[in-house]
């Protein structure tokens, strides 16, 4: 798509991306900058062009690709304090983790990978560590590159609020279908706080009709981040000295979901441990 900027060439509203994000009503949003302009169609999305016979027709512009993929954003469910989260700029730096450094790689070895296999590599990541490492600052930075550089369709759902969501439902005679089934079927995904919460029955019933759909298509990739890891540390003392000392650390992620969602998850996924101090509390 070729394009020229109405302004200078180096726009400081969208640094040349040519789109601006911001946070509406919670959610990331992004629109074209006021620098984005197709010499083509001028904006209208459509162009007259001669077909072999030499009649004009409409087509669709190229820069509608564009618009679909600033569509696709809008419609991801990313949550607005991620506005100005990217992979450029998580925090890796001492006194972090070299733990964070290696999440980091591989979440941008995930895009590279995506991308070559043309959105056939199966196999997603499970960010998996104690709160405030900025697991879903990588996730999210993932699908926000997918979508608006790749045109990939992502969306982001926090599991627990998802619940919320059905349990409201019930009340309003919405099926669980009607949350559950926008979800099952996008490109990506990222589930954000697996095993947070009580773990009902009824909870890893829902989760396992989630996974299970996901898993039971193999051109689907899922992204996961947990609180809870897949074994228990050795002890006490280096969750004191990280400044870690809850649920997390006294449950493994299969205790909380059950083996067979486990398994599954770890089949779909490769696993990503993160460790260090709470950035929060930096």
């Amino acid at each position: 798509m070729k394009t020229k900027p109405t302004n200078a060439i180096n726009c400081s509203t969208c640094r040349d991306h040519q789109y601006v994000l911001s946070n509406l009503k919670g959610k990331v949003q992004a629109k074209p900058c006021k620098c984005f302009a197709c010499e083509k169609c001028q904006g209208t999305g459509r162009i007259l062009q001669e077909d072999e016979d030499g009649i004009s027709r409409i087509r669709e512009c190229e820069c509608s690709d564009f618009s679909k993929r600033l569509k696709l954003f809008n419609q991801a469910g990313i949550p607005g304090k991620f506005v100005h989260e990217g992979l450029d700029n998580y925090e890796v730096n001492p006194p972090r983790h070299r733990s964070l450094k290696d999440a980091l790689t591989r979440s941008r070895t995930f895009i590279k990978e995506f991308i070559q296999m043309k959105g056939q590599y199966s196999q997603g990541l499970i960010y998996m560590g104690e709160p405030g490492l900025g697991k879903t600052h990588l996730a999210v930075s993932i699908i926000k590159e997918l979508i608006l550089k790749h045109g990939v369709e992502c969306k982001f759902v926090d599991f627990f609020e998802l619940l919320r969501d059905i349990r409201h439902g019930y009340g309003e005679d919405i099926s669980e279908g009607e949350f559950i089934n926008p979800y099952v079927g996008v490109k990506v995904l990222v589930i954000d706080e697996l095993a947070k919460g009580r773990n009902t029955d009824w909870e890893l019933t829902i989760l396992d009709h989630f996974i299970s759909s996901r898993y039971n298509d193999d051109d689907k990739v899922t992204l996961v981040t947990t609180n809870f890891k897949d074994k228990l540390d050795n002890g006490i003392g280096d969750n004191k000295k990280s400044g870690h000392s809850n649920a997390s650390t006294r449950h493994t992620l299969e205790e909380k979901i059950g083996p067979r969602i486990f398994s599954r998850l770890m089949e779909m996924c490769k696993k990503v441990h993160l460790q260090g101090k709470d950035f929060r509390q930096v």
